[in-house]
């Protein structure tokens, strides 16, 4: 899976380019979805470019309420997704965790909004330098894989994104990214006696340059993207890559 993540940006003309010039430039894979995050005011437009471009690309949301019923100003609930044939919702993000103040009740009734609606998840999850520093990840990261207890983890993804490396230029060592990885892959598989393998992308500063290195991981399973997705170009070289 490769996901571009595009936060606040864009706007309906870069959004139609974007989608437009990554469904020519990419070479589809059948096991690796393509997934495109724009901001949620854009969903409807990138719905209708994709189904007029019969673009490979899948559409996530950057955001789920975790209620239909709540008279939330601003929110945006599962069926709402439903309508726009959202294939995918981002949650737990670390921006959202931070601004939103979401703590592990309020992730878990997303959690449940977006599954019971058969919206697949990508989970988001990360230390900051605090904690690596204090060699607590991995106990930090137990932590907040929580919510996901008794959820059907063929709707999941795990997106393992360093606080640390969000946006500051820093990169994690192929070598660290393998180990938690390979972790948070282990701890699933225990804590929730899972049959099956748990899917788990990384984010965290992630180029072009960089991109071949991270996938070549056995335990790294696509990418998230958040700046260097914003050009189509760059984003369908990563894809290409994978």
């Amino acid at each position: 899976m490769i996901v571009s993540n595009w936060k606040m940006n864009g706007s309906k003309l870069s959004v139609e380019k974007w989608i437009k010039e990554v469904s020519k430039s990419i070479l589809p894979k059948e096991n690796v979805p393509c997934v495109f995050c724009p901001p949620v005011c854009y969903l409807d437009l990138s719905r209708k470019i994709i189904d007029e471009n019969s673009s490979p690309i899948s559409l996530g949301s950057q955001i789920i309420e975790s209620s239909t019923q709540t008279a939330l100003t601003g929110g945006i609930n599962s069926q709402m997704l439903q309508d726009y044939s959202t294939d995918y919702v981002l949650i737990g993000h670390s921006e959202q965790r931070e601004h939103y103040k979401e703590d592990n009740a309020s992730l878990r009734l997303k959690l449940n909004s977006a599954i019971d609606s058969q919206i697949s998840v990508i989970f988001c999850l990360g230390e900051s330098e605090e904690i690596k520093n204090n060699n607590k990840t991995k106990e930090f990261l137990a932590d907040q894989l929580e919510p996901l207890l008794e959820q059907d983890f063929g709707l999941l993804t795990l997106a393992y994104e360093p606080v640390w490396a969000i946006g500051t230029g820093l990169n994690a060592t192929s070598k660290y990214i393998d180990e938690i990885h390979g972790f948070l892959k282990d701890y699933c598989q225990t804590r929730f006696a899972l049959k099956q393998n748990v899917s788990v992308v990384y984010g965290g500063s992630v180029k072009l340059e960089n991109c071949e290195e991270i996938l070549s991981s056995n335990n790294v399973d696509g990418l998230l993207i958040g700046g260097a997705s914003l050009d189509p170009e760059t984003f369908s070289k990563i894809y290409n890559f994978s």
